[in-house]
């Protein structure tokens, strides 16, 4: 395994790259401590970032969008819960001339108007065909109720919001979040003291300092009533989201439960699809998954069904639950999963790209490549009798969370 190496920055930035592959094509991720947990106001960190690219003081939007495909190169501007990202993919050759212009957009974005306005309208017409589905409007009822409204983990964007925000709002965010000091660096590809000398060239000098921005603190406020509908009148489908709290990667039964997630929902030939796909009908997919993110996780099932299917299937939810509780898992299918796994594991660092992912899979969280060393232990090594212990102590069906999105009477228009 590649691991990845770490420089600074002459301004203090550190940065991690992989320096792997044979083709001479670069990927770098300039991340900042930028996302919705440190924004004043819904829509904040995601607008903000995605104005990243509208115009700086040296290109408008289409002169850096003509100047990027020139060079054969892409920038996308993303942003998650806690984090937002400037990510560019170049070839080595013509990295100075992307650098540039990134350089440009990351420190002296002008957040133009008229862009704001046009952004503004094509998220707002976004979001009204989005809430249009249930799954959307599950997905939203869930994180409310897992961490409450005002929580920023919880998705809580209105309508009204698209009318309110500013271009105040947005350069404020950008001047406190978008500097130096809240940014660390992830490169990958083809990486030599070149690459590292030419990052210091247009990101390291003093120009763009600040000190990291503060931190806010917020409290989880979970609902005390574990099961919730929402209303779609006229829909025949129905969205189902069920979870719970999960722990996190530094727990020591990590690694075990992630196991006992892809058995039980977490693959094609999981409990979860046997039963409610392929043998009840129910629906055409069904999975688990685990959400691991800095100051929570949480593990969550989730579906579409006809209405009509509601109540069966999340009765076989918990069917399948007590399975995991009562009955041992067959040998053929603990190997069928470990197989399974072990590939997954081999996909996460096959080429540098994935090296680089993987590395801030465990950066973002502290830990280091012993996280790995430590998961395929667990997976060669793993037993049914410490999954049926495992599942004794987590997946208890009345410890779970259960929203559903849909229409109690699908007849009306």
């Amino acid at each position: 395994m590649v691991k990845a190496e770490k420089r600074i920055l002459s301004n203090g930035i550190p940065v991690h790259f992989v320096s792997a592959g044979t083709q001479d094509v670069v990927k770098i991720d300039f991340v900042f401590e930028a996302g919705t947990w440190f924004q004043s106001g819904n829509l904040v960190a995601s607008l903000c970032n995605s104005m990243l690219e509208e115009g700086s003081e040296n290109y408008t939007a289409a002169e850096i969008a003509e100047k990027v495909d020139f060079y054969g190169a892409y920038i996308q501007l993303t942003v998650d819960q806690n984090q937002g990202f400037v990510s560019i993919v170049s070839l080595g050759k013509y990295l100075p001339a992307i650098l540039e212009v990134t350089e440009d957009l990351i420190k002296r974005s002008v957040f133009p108007e008229y862009e704001l306005q046009v952004l503004i309208d094509k998220n707002k017409q976004k979001w009204l065909l989005e809430n249009e589905k249930v799954r959307t409007l599950c997905q939203k009822k869930f994180t409310q109720v897992m961490f409450g409204d005002a929580h920023p983990y919880a998705i809580n964007n209105k309508l009204e919001d698209f009318d309110v925000i500013t271009r105040d709002d947005l350069m404020q965010f950008y001047r406190t979040h978008y500097h130096s000091g809240n940014c660390h660096i992830i490169a990958a590809g083809m990486i030599d003291e070149n690459v590292i000398e030419h990052l210091d060239k247009y990101f390291g000098g003093s120009d763009w300092s600040q000190n990291q921005a503060a931190v806010p603190e917020y409290r989880i406020s979970t609902d005390r009533v574990k099961r919730h509908h929402v209303e779609k009148v006229g829909g025949i489908q129905s969205a189902i989201r069920v979870g719970k709290f999960w722990v996190p990667k530094t727990h020591p039964d990590y690694h075990a439960l992630s196991i006992l997630v892809t058995i039980f929902g977490g693959y094609f030939g999981s409990r979860l699809m046997t039963n409610i796909r392929e043998e009840k009908g129910y629906t055409y997919g069904i999975g688990s998954f685990v959400l691991t993110l800095k100051q929570a996780s949480y593990l969550v099932i989730s579906t579409e069904v006809g209405n009509e299917y509601v109540e069966p299937t999340l009765a076989e939810i918990a069917v399948e639950m007590r399975r995991l509780q009562t009955e041992p898992i067959t040998e053929n299918e603990l190997e069928t999963v470990k197989s399974y796994l072990l590939g997954e594991f081999l996909r996460d660092f096959d080429g540098p790209f994935a090296l680089a992912g993987s590395f801030k899979a465990i950066n973002d969280f502290d830990l280091d490549y012993t996280f790995y060393d430590d998961a395929l232990q667990v997976l060669r090594n793993i037993t049914s009798d410490e999954l049926m212990a495992l599942a004794k102590q987590y997946l208890n069906p009345e410890d779970f969370y259960t929203v559903v999105a849909g229409s109690t009477n699908p007849n009306l228009d």
